[in-house]
């Protein structure tokens, strides 16, 4: 489908930046309003950064609001990306990934969706924790939202986990993306293109998709590992893949990841707020019932941590 691009004029001609920062977003602006304020908090981490905007549209859409909210902040923007339709956040963010690293060449990015809302450093403490675990061949993505079971403070600003919590923001390098990136664009062309999204055969996901590669063992990747082989790293799905196992993007990624022997970790202590009470899969009683109403506010002034130590 033909999308409009408007390009910024602050882009690079040698186009030297390698990390893309990009925001999937639709019919949303009181949330998007909220998140640019947000990363007004990381101003200064941004300069090293593209900034991409990938809206949907279609009819009844707000998304020229969303993109007069985005020209009058004073955060630098490399692209909007205004689809013609409401692609979907599966479609919508899958196709950002393939233009960013299939195309463009990005060597990493960070997602932000439209109702994570940045805190002070969250761009820095996102960079900092990929920097450090680029050395660990078993770490497939990062972010620095959590949700934690117990208080936390100053002490657990350097602390890890292993997570299968939700994928409301995550920073992936260019080497993960070309190992999962078969199975991200399988499920695409088999389940997505051309179909509507309340039609989507989502048994067919599960029993044809998703059992053939999934296990409930980890598979050991070679090389230096953050995960001591004997340590137990929860499964995204359990012993088995039960009708309740969802299966967007998100949980298609979350298998492509596992079934490559890739773990996902974040902070303990989050650096951003999760704010999305409506939305295709959320309202006041889904957010409570995931514990979201339970997120504390939690804004670190302290240094960026540049060595980070695991909990699990």
């Amino acid at each position: 489908m033909k999308e409009n691009i408007w390009p910024h004029s602050w882009l690079r001609e040698d186009n030297t930046m390698k990390t893309a920062l990009f925001i999937a977003s639709y019919n949303r602006p009181e949330l998007m309003e909220q998140l640019l304020l947000g990363l007004q908090e990381n101003r200064d981490a941004l300069d090293d950064l593209d900034v991409f905007h990938f809206i949907d549209g279609g009819p009844n859409s707000k998304q020229d609001v969303i993109i007069g909210l985005i020209n009058s902040s004073t955060i630098p923007v490399h692209s909007i990306i205004a689809r013609e339709v409401n692609y979907g956040v599966g479609l919508n963010i899958i196709g950002a990934r393939r233009m960013l690293f299939d195309e463009l060449g990005y060597e990493r990015i960070i997602l932000i969706e439209e109702d994570l809302i940045p805190g002070p450093n969250f761009i820095k403490t996102t960079i900092s924790l990929a920097n450090w675990a680029r050395e660990f061949n078993d770490v497939g993505l990062v972010q620095v939202w959590n949700l934690p079971r117990r208080p936390v403070n100053e002490s657990d600003l350097d602390a890890i986990e292993a997570t299968n919590e939700h994928f409301y923001t995550y920073c992936m390098d260019v080497e993960v993306w070309s190992e999962i990136k078969e199975t991200i664009y399988a499920y695409e062309r088999d389940y997505l293109v051309g179909v509507d999204y309340a039609k989507k055969d989502w048994r067919g996901i599960r029993r044809k998709f998703m059992k053939p590669r999934y296990s409930p063992q980890r598979v050991i990747r070679d090389g230096n590992r953050l995960f001591p082989v004997d340590l137990h790293i929860p499964n995204p799905f359990g012993r088995r893949l039960k009708r309740t196992v969802p299966t967007s993007q998100d949980a298609i990624t979350a298998l492509a990841l596992w079934e490559k022997g890739y773990v996902r970790i974040a902070t303990v202590a989050p650096r951003c707020n999760m704010r999305g009470v409506f939305g295709v899969h959320s309202n006041p009683k889904a957010f409570e019932r995931l514990g979201l109403n339970n997120q504390g506010q939690y804004v670190w002034q302290q240094e960026v941590p540049i060595v980070f130590r695991l909990l699990n």
